[in-house]
């Protein structure tokens, strides 16, 4: 009897890249279950962060953790270029008279770790991911503490909750995450992960359908209400990406390519849901429209940076190996 629900996953986890930005346009073209479907958004975050913590490669990860020197440089770089890129943001004299809630926006988006998919997008480019999935893990256990500073310098007042309170549910919520994930990881054994790994590919590509259908709620309203400000609002959230990938590649220029190019993806896509599920139910209406647009760089980039690897990557790593 044939498992189709298991060839589905393993076709979705064969065609992820393609799969990714699929989705968010599937997302788009079904607003009639995104009301419905927004207090899923933490759900899907939640699964990301168990997924990440399960299905960690341990011995990249001590390998790049026995030579730190990287490590600590692409996590130093992931705590302040964002900040400093939002900061420039939200201070020129051409962005100062921004909706309060899109500045909000702006400071969260600078202030979250890296995106739980870049390690993933790094492998599915062909690139080791090691360094960028330790930078990650260091990232996220450092967000409690770190995110909820950033946000309130760069948006004080407009932050709808108080740093300690968001660092409390931020502590909360991806503490049980990483812990869940281990124990998934304990359980299940890394040779049994390893062996359904284009159904867990598959997984994920479904968690984010659902979580583009999520953030999608009100977006198409709200574009045919004010287009001007909704297109704005994508071309800020993709300029921020760019800029912040460009700016970090040139920073990581001594690497190697692989790890100048992965390290950079996650510097680039920045994980803004996982500060928006805390805070939700209290985010303001051109915060949260803010956080779905932003979900359109980070759903095409697997298909971008693909093209961008292919200009970028010197010739000699493109020749066939014998």
């Amino acid at each position: 009897m044939v498992d189709w629900p298991r060839l589905l996953l393993q076709r979705l986890g064969r065609h992820a890249s393609a799969a990714y930005a699929i989705s968010i346009f599937l997302g788009l073209a079904l607003p009639q279950l995104a009301a419905a479907m927004r207090p899923a958004i933490p759900i899907t975050i939640f699964i990301f962060i168990m997924l990440a913590f399960a299905r960690m490669n341990l011995p990249g990860m001590k390998a790049v953790l026995t030579a730190p020197k990287r490590l600590l440089i692409v996590l130093g770089v992931s705590c302040t270029l964002p900040p400093l890129v939002g900061y420039l943001f939200l201070h020129l004299p051409w962005f100062r008279d921004l909706d309060p809630g899109i500045q909000l926006a702006i400071a969260i988006m600078a202030s979250a770790p890296p995106l739980m998919a870049a390690p993933v997008y790094a492998a599915l480019l062909g690139f080791e991911n090691s360094l960028s999935l330790a930078s990650l893990v260091l990232g996220m256990a450092t967000t409690p503490l770190l995110a909820p500073l950033f946000t309130n310098l760069l948006a004080g007042a407009e932050v709808p909750i108080s740093p300690m309170a968001l660092a409390e549910r931020l502590f909360w919520f991806v503490g049980t995450g990483m812990v869940g994930g281990l124990i998934l990881r304990r359980i299940a054994g890394q040779a049994r992960l390893q062996a359904v790994k284009l159904e867990l590919d598959g997984i994920g590509v479904l968690m984010f359908f659902l979580f583009a259908i999520a953030a999608m709620d009100g977006v198409l309203d709200a574009t045919l209400r004010d287009p001007l400000l909704m297109l704005t609002m994508l071309a800020l959230s993709c300029l921020f990406c760019v800029l912040n990938f460009a700016l970090a590649y040139a920073v990581f220029r001594p690497f190697g390519f692989d790890d100048r190019f992965s390290a950079s993806i996650g510097i680039g896509l920045r994980n803004m849901g996982l500060l928006i599920a805390p805070i939700l139910a209290i985010v303001p209406k051109n915060t949260f429209l803010y956080f779905a647009l932003a979900q359109i760089p980070i759903y095409v980039a697997p298909v971008v940076l693909k093209a961008v690897k292919a200009r970028l990557e010197p010739e000699k790593a493109r020749e066939p190996r014998p």
